[in-house]
């Protein structure tokens, strides 16, 4: 842009050089006489509009040099603003998971994340229950407040059911801008979630972990679940003349995050990263609007590779792995939409009182043909696919195939706004059985969910009221949702009164899978949504929230929660077909959070979650009765 001023600032100067003066050739102002022919300048008078101190060659040169940094400032503008509709277009390709858009587009390399501390205190979130007929806490408790029987089987003890914890993540995304229209993203976790405290290490035996020096960086089977460095997403994207081709591990997205969430937040644990090539191509000028039109092709599984297969520790590591199998794929194909306005769209709109619509729909098909039983043993088998042998891998036909949509919109005029997602998900697994001998099956998919919001501002938009319903599908069978994988005594026959299950028996009359489960990304609460069933599933809820902006960068939250299973027989109350209870709690969340201007946020939050009669167990006589839940959440961040 200097090149353009220096431009700009020459061209009056060579177009007042090159003028003759006022009073040579134009014409006299009213009131004066006209100048006298004797006065009148001639053509040979007046040979040259140069000025005395310039020659000819002087100002051939001079505008030369003026025409070169024009056109070089122009260059320069046609790349910043390739580079802006770059960053548009990808913001709108990732639903707004992607802030390239608001970054510095012509430095190289680019450094973006944040350094988060967080420290929590919950109490009582088994709810003062016994285990239920699966034998599973409601949430885990404090090991010493656990007593166990005679037969060695866990019991409730009435005493404290307080847990503590503080942990920390460092996140950086770097972004490396090879040119205006090629660029290299990532993300790479450091110490992701790791428990303050943990790792351990000490000089001095004699006195265990009491006598600790430091700690240790984690490291992954040796002494922590997770290794101290993640890299979680690395994609590239390259702005052609078509559209902005993307490609890598890279965020998914979209709309208000109930089928897939990118959780960029700086509260968040969930995210989900997809192995994908897409193609965004803008489509302007339609009868529904300007659209960006986006086929993906996702690689969900590749099965065994050759890599699992190597026992040689010189090569372990080294070289190219080679997918063993396609038939043990799972692939996806699928289709994005979008008609979404840009930052500058929305405000203009909003600046002359008009409203925003924007609306997209996410599609995708997905399939698997054959699953192997045993991961290990099929990779093993033959020595890389070199070593013949008559030994054939166990493997089951799968033959599963779903078809998902996704449709979302948001309305926004003034103070007011609205949006929604709707899902749907129709499909089936041929066979679930792990038994190459054996058939069990077809399990149908036949899931669905939704939310829908709405806020309003006041006072300017210091005051906020918002609304928020959302409800997930859910069957009769019992259970709801199963996201920590747990067993029943029984996959033959309904086991009742559990909080988790497989949603499917052998001796169903219809084996199906109903029950949809939101990304465990999409937040709901503090407690029970959030902590105890890590997603929202097999119910619905209802959420009035109030924010106050009370000053610049301090704003409180205040949200009430009341949750309903869709049939009584899926909760933890029901001991049978038609029995049960469906009203699953009411939660109230108060929140603090404090944002500084240079990038540091701090928050504080409290939530009490009242169980209701859905989660009252049908547990043996003696027990306690529920209890009330609380949770205290703390953190502070560093943004860069």
């Amino acid at each position: 842009m200097n090149r353009l001023l220096v431009a700009l600032l020459a061209v009056p100067l060579l177009t007042a050089a090159a003028e003759p003066k006022a009073s040579q050739d134009q014409p006299a102002t009213e009131g004066q006489p006209p100048a006298s022919p004797a006065a009148q300048p001639t053509v040979a008078q007046a040979p040259s509009a140069l000025p005395p101190s310039l020659t000819p060659d002087q100002e051939k040169a001079v505008k030369e040099a003026v025409t070169r940094e024009v056109e070089k400032a122009k260059a320069d503008m046609r790349d910043e603003l390739r580079a802006e509709l770059q960053g548009a277009q990808s913001a709108r390709e990732f639903m707004e998971t992607s802030d390239v858009a608001a970054r510095p587009k012509l430095e190289f390399l680019q450094l973006h994340g944040y350094m988060r501390l967080r420290a929590d205190l919950f109490d009582h979130l088994d709810l003062n229950r016994d285990p239920d007929a699966a034998g599973y806490w409601v949430y885990p408790r404090p090991i010493i407040d656990t007593s166990y029987n005679a037969a060695n089987v866990p019991a409730y003890q009435v005493n404290h059911g307080t847990l503590t914890s503080a942990n920390m993540r460092l996140r950086l995304e770097p972004v490396m801008n090879v040119s205006e229209q090629i660029r290299v993203l990532s993300q790479v976790d450091l110490f992701d979630n790791v428990v303050l405290g943990s790792n351990p290490y000490s000089n001095d035996f004699r006195m265990g972990v009491f006598g600790t020096s430091g700690t240790l960086p984690p490291l992954y089977g040796v002494n922590s679940d997770r290794g101290a460095i993640a890299p979680k997403r690395a994609w590239g994207e390259v702005q052609t003349p078509v559209g902005l081709l993307s490609f890598g591990r890279m965020p998914s997205s979209w709309g208000l995050g109930v089928l897939t969430n990118a959780g960029n937040g700086l509260d968040d644990d969930y995210g989900d990263s997809v192995d994908r090539v897409q193609f965004a191509i803008p489509v302007p000028g339609t009868p529904l609007g300007n659209l960006t039109i986006i086929p993906i092709w996702d690689y969900v599984s590749s099965g065994i590779t050759t890599a699992d297969a190597s026992y040689n520790t010189l090569t372990n590591g080294v070289g190219q792995a080679i997918d063993r199998d396609q038939g043990d794929d799972v692939r996806s194909i699928g289709l994005k939409i979008i008609h979404e306005d840009t930052e500058d769209e929305l405000r203009r709109k909003m600046e002359q009182g008009l409203a925003s619509w924007s609306y997209g729909l996410y599609y995708t098909y997905r399939t698997q043909t054959y699953d192997f039983v045993d991961p290990n043993a099929a990779a093993s088998a033959n020595q890389n696919g070199q070593l013949a042998s008559p030994t054939q891998p166990a493997y089951v036909h799968r033959d599963a195939y779903a078809h998902t949509i996704d449709l979302w919109s948001k309305v926004q005029k003034g103070q007011f706004k609205a949006e929604a997602e709707a899902v749907g998900i129709y499909g089936q697994l041929g066979n679930v059985s792990n038994d190459p001998n054996a058939l069990e099956g077809p399990v149908l998919l036949r899931q669905w969910g939704g939310v829908l919001r709405a806020d309003y501002g006041f006072l300017g938009g210091k005051l906020t009221l918002s609304g928020e319903w959302g409800i997930a599908s859910g069957d009769r069978d019992p259970g709801m949702g199963n996201p920590y994988g747990r067993s029943v005594p029984s996959t033959t026959t309904p086991t009742y009164g559990v909080l988790f299950g497989p949603n499917y028996y052998a001796n169903d009359k219809v084996l199906d899978i109903r029950g949809f489960g939101f990304n465990p990304a999409y937040r709901v609460d503090l407690i029970f949504w959030r902590e105890i069933m890590r997603e929202m599933s097999e119910a619905w809820y209802l959420k009035p929230t109030l924010r106050w902006d009370v000053l610049p960068g301090l704003a409180t939250t205040l949200s009430v929660i009341y949750s309903q299973a869709i049939y009584p027989e899926e909760t933890p109350s029901s001991t049978g077909p038609g029995t049960g209870h469906t009203p699953l709690g009411i939660e109230g969340d108060l929140s603090v959070t404090y944002t500084s201007d240079d990038g540091f946020t701090a928050f504080l939050a409290y939530g009490l979650f009242q169980p209701l009669s859905g989660l009252d167990y049908a547990d043996p006589a003696g027990h306690e009765g529920i209890t009330r839940a609380h949770a205290i959440r703390s953190g502070v961040y560093i943004k860069f």
